[in-house]
């Protein structure tokens, strides 16, 4: 007997409810693989930080920073804000977006920042909801030189949101002066050396260190002042060794860009003296004092051209905020025979027409210290009247320098004010002053609001202060 072949048997398997299912799931999620891989991972991109949260300082750079690698220019054509602000986008590296203010922002204002859907990473990954924040803005702050009576100076600055005070600067041999940068985010000072010679020192305000700007061998370099942009600064530097008599020579104007430390002249003639060397706020002339005409120098940076201005009181003076008029010191004399006095005096850099901001020559009273308003619709002065009105220290007046009308703003016989600084929104001054007829007095820091008139003492035995943004 012969065993048939053995013939395989087909068994067909019903698959179960469980067999389904992950045979669904599977394919489900196969589908969603391919879907992704199709379409160039364009899901997952997010906002993983941003700065600032709830307050932010005027000058206070905003950043997000993203969960993927972005595409520079996707990225930055998704931002936003409002009210709008003009600034700078700079990418800090492939996922961090930061926006710097051009201008400081305003005290009180909330401003939101928007990152609109579909900005992308270079990946192609897309920000599928827009992403919004708010802050709003702090009080400005205000910074100053002290102590008055030391031999080193040091700044310190106020800060009226925290009600706090506290110092800056610890230079050994002392500051004698210093600029605070347009966009608020910097201090360039006067450092002293132990040599005798000075430079030009930067202050980052954000994270507070220190770094020379200059490195002037045998020589003095000090009155920075920023151009507009905040990216560099003129000075005056004076040799030492080559002055008749004095040890010091001449002062000429240099600058310096802060980024590369970049040094040289500011006008192209080595032989043109110059010192306080000044930007205009629109960043359309510069103007130096030019002790060999005498007179101020103010060149047009478009043109190349220059207007000559002489006096002799040896100060470059204050550009309008729209730079087409300077306003500067002049001596005067013949209220008191043969005295000499100052007085203001105003061109306008179009036309070189002059106009007589306190009057006729023979108009008995002195101005000094004037400081444009942010609108350019007034000056604030200080005026010492010569006549009946007299009083032995210098007093605070509005001036329009359109009618040349006045109107007091601070009047107090027992004491002498200088060194006036408006905020940025206009509404406040903020002044030294020192009590005169005191031998122990020192000079003290003030602010008046504008409006009301009323005045809050910011620091004594301080001099020299400033808005910070």
């Amino acid at each position: 007997m012969h065993d048939e072949p053995h013939t395989p048997r087909r068994i067909r398997l019903k698959p179960d409810r469980f067999d389904r299912a992950t045979i669904a799931l599977a394919l489900v999620l196969l589908a969603a693989i391919t879907g992704v891989v199709l379409a160039g991972d364009r899901v997952g991109v997010a906002a993983s930080g941003h700065t600032p949260v709830g307050v932010a300082g005027g000058a206070d750079p905003i950043r997000v920073r993203f969960t993927s690698a972005m595409s520079p220019h996707s990225a930055a054509a998704h931002f936003r804000i409002t009210p709008d602000v003009p600034g700078d986008l700079i990418w800090q590296d492939a996922h961090t977006l930061a926006f710097w203010p051009r201008t400081p922002l305003i005290p009180g204002e909330t401003y939101t920042v928007t990152i609109t859907a579909g900005a992308e990473s270079v990946h192609g990954a897309t920000l599928l909801d827009d992403f919004r924040w708010s802050f709003t803005v702090r009080e400005p702050r205000v910074v100053y030189l002290a102590p008055p009576d030391a031999l080193a100076r040091n700044l310190y600055m106020a800060d009226f949101d925290t009600g706090q005070t506290f110092q800056l600067t610890f230079d050994e041999y002392g500051i004698e002066d210093y600029a605070v940068s347009p966009n608020g985010r910097a201090l360039a000072y006067t450092h002293a050396n132990p040599d005798g010679t000075s430079d030009i020192w930067l202050l980052d305000l954000l994270d507070q260190s220190t770094r020379p700007l200059t490195n002037c061998v045998d020589a003095l370099c000090n009155a920075p002042a920023w151009k507009p942009d905040s990216t560099q600064i003129a000075y005056q530097r004076a040799e030492l060794g080559d002055g008749a008599g004095t040890g010091i020579g001449h002062s000429r104007a240099w600058i310096v860009d802060v980024a590369t430390l970049a040094t040289g002249l500011l006008f192209d003639d080595a032989q043109i003296l110059g010192a306080e060397p000044v930007w205009s706020p629109d960043g359309s002339r510069v103007a130096a004092f030019d002790a060999a005409l005498p007179g101020i120098r103010v060149r047009d940076l478009a043109t190349g051209d220059e207007t000559l201005i002489p006096t002799l009181q040896g100060i470059t003076g204050r550009f309008s905020p729209d730079g087409q008029t300077l306003v500067y010191p002049v001596l005067v004399r013949g209220a008191l025979g043969q005295e000499f006095y100052t007085h203001l005096e105003a061109v306008d850099l179009q036309t070189v027409e002059r106009v007589q901001l306190s009057g006729p020559e023979d108009t008995p009273l002195e101005d000094s210290d004037a400081a444009w308003s942010p609108d350019g619709s007034r000056l604030a002065i200080t005026r010492r009247y010569l006549d009946e009105r007299f009083t032995p220290g210098r007093q605070i007046y509005l001036l329009d320098p359109a009618t040349l009308e006045v109107e007091p703003l601070v009047v107090d016989a027992a004491y002498n004010h200088a060194v006036l600084s408006w905020d940025q929104t206009g509404t406040r001054l903020v002044f030294q002053r020192l009590r005169l007829g005191q031998a122990e007095a020192q000079p003290e820091v003030w602010i008046v609001d504008v409006a009301s008139g009323d005045l809050t003492q910011v620091a004594a035995g301080a001099f020299s202060p400033r808005w910070v943004p």
